[in-house]
């Protein structure tokens, strides 16, 4: 049997009123839910990348700090190895013309000779190239001694005499014999030897002073004969005291 009571039906069109009141309800909630999001939220927007960016980017020189900018000033060489521009002189044995000449010094040596039956003291010149006065006398009575005797001419210093020393000091000359000079022989032999050493030991200088020293003793008294011996010796002083008796 069918049932009596009447179906009730709604309206389409309050139904369709009805769901677009909710649709319209639940987007405006939405949309104040994603607002307050967004309000407290920084919003990102990404940048869209024009054609000249996509393209590899340019270095951009950046200019270094004042204290990393290189050095524009230049470096000086140091002084050892910067080069010279002075000619270099060419040393002095090198150089044509300037090597000096040896200086000569003209020294004598005294030997005895018998003239017309008396004896003299004859020079005999010696060239040497020194010009230190003390050097040239030292070697001229090292001739002496080296002297040997001839026919004409003799010495009578005992061959077995030393010369020690000589120095010759402005215009006096200092000479040190080995005590072999005071040996054998007369006062006539003793006058010879004192003359041969007084005359060679002023042979640069005529009017020098001689200070005659034995085994680095004066020489006071010569021979057994007792010759006395001045000193300072000089030529004048040897010839007033002993060529007369000679």
């Amino acid at each position: 049997m069918k049932d009596s009571q009447p179906v009730r039906t709604k309206p389409v069109g309050i139904v369709a009123a009805v769901a677009a009141l909710l649709i319209a309800v639940g987007g405006g909630v939405t949309w104040w839910t994603l607002s307050s999001r967004r309000s407290g939220e920084p919003e990102v927007i990404a940048p869209i990348p024009s054609e000249r960016s996509r393209q590899t980017p340019e270095p951009i020189p950046v200019p270094l700090p004042e204290a990393e900018q290189p050095q524009t000033i230049p470096v000086p060489t140091p002084e050892a190895e910067q080069p010279t521009t002075a000619p270099v002189p060419t040393p002095e044995a090198e150089q044509p013309g300037t090597i000096a000449e040896p200086v000569e010094t003209t020294v004598e040596i005294y030997q005895l000779e018998e003239q017309n039956g008396q004896i003299a003291w004859v020079p005999q010149p010696i060239q040497l190239e020194e010009n230190n006065s003390s050097a040239v006398l030292e070697v001229a009575f090292e001739q002496l001694l080296a002297q040997q005797s001839t026919e004409k001419r003799f010495s009578e210093i005992p061959p077995n005499t030393q010369i020690l020393s000589v120095q010759a000091e402005s215009d006096q000359v200092y000479i040190d014999l080995s005590p072999d000079f005071t040996q054998g022989g007369g006062s006539a032999s003793m006058i010879g030897r004192l003359g041969q050493v007084i005359y060679t030991a002023t042979s640069l200088n005529p009017d020098a002073k001689v200070w005659i020293s034995v085994g680095g003793q004066p020489l006071e008294i010569l021979g057994g004969e007792g010759l006395e011996v001045p000193q300072p010796a000089t030529r004048k002083n040897f010839e007033e005291e002993f060529l007369g008796s000679w």
